[in-house]
């Protein structure tokens, strides 16, 4: 369906703590705050499309506890379609725990629960019809493996956000038309080993992960902006500068916001752009999904 995106991807409750630092080995810190919230990269991404302006219907699934109530009525009353999210009884639902430093940076873990259910299948998005189909590798690559399938039957443009790295996400590099990695992600699947990476070796590392010629890589780079090549060309997009007072999210914003803007008609030239002005939006504010901004805040 022209104009919408579905999304695949997980549900998390986010618990996040600030912190001067990050804690060493054995070491106990005492937090500022702490701010519990709604997050999930497959959530995040669902949330910011839908804020950008387009009709969107989030895939996953959470459990049968009062997290998963919360999740499931927070996606609602951001305008995102929840009737393909299953509820599993014998799990809970994805729990995130995170770090925020005085610089904004973040810390991770996730206790996935539901989002990796095996009661989960591709009968989940049988239904699924949309413009563009994005997802992440915080489920079982074989479920993503078929929703991009399901995305080409669909004639759909298929994002994958390769995030967080698995050795086994490459297999799917060539059902996708657009891979999007950060740095460290693009490290994992080329093999990097030095600590200076240039541009240079940024396009023909991100190059290396075609498998077609119709395909495109984008390569999201923090506070510099991102990086998208293509087989014959690469184009770097500055981002503006900020203050950053969260950067959890950030990349899924990022995500949710291209491929909004792609199923809106715009050229993934100017959807790179927009969705960059979005994530500098997204830093500058605590948490994840609460962080998202809105279509009109994003063209202002």
């Amino acid at each position: 369906m022209a104009g919408s995106v579905a999304v695949l991807g997980s549900l998390n409750m986010d618990v996040t703590f600030a912190c001067d630092s990050f804690p060493k080995p054995g070491e106990t810190l005492l937090c500022h705050s702490v701010l519990k919230g709604a997050g999930g990269k497959g959530l995040n991404q669902a949330v910011a499309s839908a804020k950008a302006g387009t009709d969107t219907a989030l895939f996953g699934a959470v459990g049968q506890d009062a997290d998963g109530d919360f999740l499931i009525d927070l996606l609602s009353q951001s305008s995102v379609t929840t009737d393909g999210i299953a509820r599993v009884s014998d799990t809970h639902s994805g729990l995130a725990h995170i770090i925020v430093d005085s610089l904004g940076e973040n810390s991770i873990i996730v206790a996935s629960g539901a989002n990796m259910s095996v009661l989960l299948n591709h009968t989940l998005f049988a239904d699924a019809r949309a413009h563009v189909f994005l997802a992440q590798l915080e489920m079982d690559p074989a479920l993503v493996a078929n929703f991009l399938q399901m995305g080409m039957e669909c004639g759909a443009i298929r994002i994958l956000n390769a995030a967080p790295a698995l050795p086994s996400a490459q297999g799917l590099f060539p059902d996708c038309d657009v891979i999007i990695v950060n740095e460290h992600e693009l490290a994992f699947f080329c093999g990097w080993a030095g600590p200076e990476i240039t541009n240079s070796d940024i396009e023909v590392s991100g190059r290396s992960l075609l498998t077609r010629e119709d395909q495109s890589v984008i390569v999201t780079l923090g506070a510099l902006g991102a990086l998208h090549v293509t087989l014959n060309h690469a184009q770097h997009y500055t981002a503006p500068k900020v203050h950053a007072v969260d950067t959890t999210g950030a990349g899924d914003c990022f995500c949710g916001v291209l491929a909004a803007s792609i199923a809106q008609g715009m050229s993934v030239s100017c959807s790179i752009e927009r969705a960059i002005q979005a994530a500098a939006i997204a830093v500058s504010r605590p948490g994840a999904a609460a962080a998202m901004p809105l279509s009109t805040e994003i063209d202002q």
